[in-house]
């Protein structure tokens, strides 16, 4: 009987990143709990074998998609105000962000029954390394920025966090009007008042 190939490092890496892809597009458009491992190694076109050899659990793939989708958020962030360090530039950076959640809703809302049946099988060392820590975030953005604030830290940070979590009132909001028009001008006028 022929033994099975063996996978070098570099064909592994290359199916991590291919199923870390396609987990990102079923957890956005089905969700955690429809996503299946034996869906995701069909279009991978590998084993379920082979996926266990990568990713000992399911949650430990989603752990992966979240965690680089926000390291790459954070870097697409802080890109946006090293290149252009100005309110505007701040304010641009934080429309990405909310369109950004707007299209990934797992990112901002934890409190849905699919997002919980996921964080309830991560260990408590995972759950705390997804955990979104936005002070930390803002304080990276801004430095990026090179911007001054007009005000305490803490108040300006709890009140970008604010901002960004109207994305909440999104469908309410989307009956009477354009919700990102909605946080474009809100977005504007904070930035403003927040920064010298």
């Amino acid at each position: 009987m022929p033994s099975k190939p063996v996978l070098s490092e570099a064909d592994k890496n290359a199916i991590r990143r291919k199923l870390e892809e396609l987990c990102e597009e079923c957890w956005t458009a089905q969700g955690y709990k429809k996503t299946s491992i034996k869906n995701l190694c069909d279009k991978v076109v590998i084993s379920i074998g082979t996926f266990y050899t990568l990713y000992p659990t399911k949650e430990d793939l989603f752990y992966e998609t979240i965690t680089n989708i926000q390291r790459r958020l954070t870097e697409k962030i802080i890109d946006i105000n090293r290149n252009c360090r100005t309110k505007e530039g701040f304010a641009q950076s934080m429309k990405t962000l909310f369109r950004e959640y707007d299209s990934k809703p797992f990112l901002y809302n934890v409190n849905t029954p699919d997002f919980q049946s996921f964080v309830t099988k991560l260990s408590g060392e995972m759950i705390q390394k997804i955990k979104f820590d936005s002070f930390d975030f803002f304080r990276q953005v801004i430095r990026a920025a090179e911007l001054e604030l007009k005000m305490e830290e803490t108040l300006a940070y709890g009140i970008l966090s604010a901002l960004l979590s109207t994305i909440n009132a999104k469908e309410t909001l989307s009956v009477t009007c354009d919700y990102f028009a909605v946080f474009d001008l809100m977005v504007d006028s904070l930035v403003a008042d927040i920064f010298e």
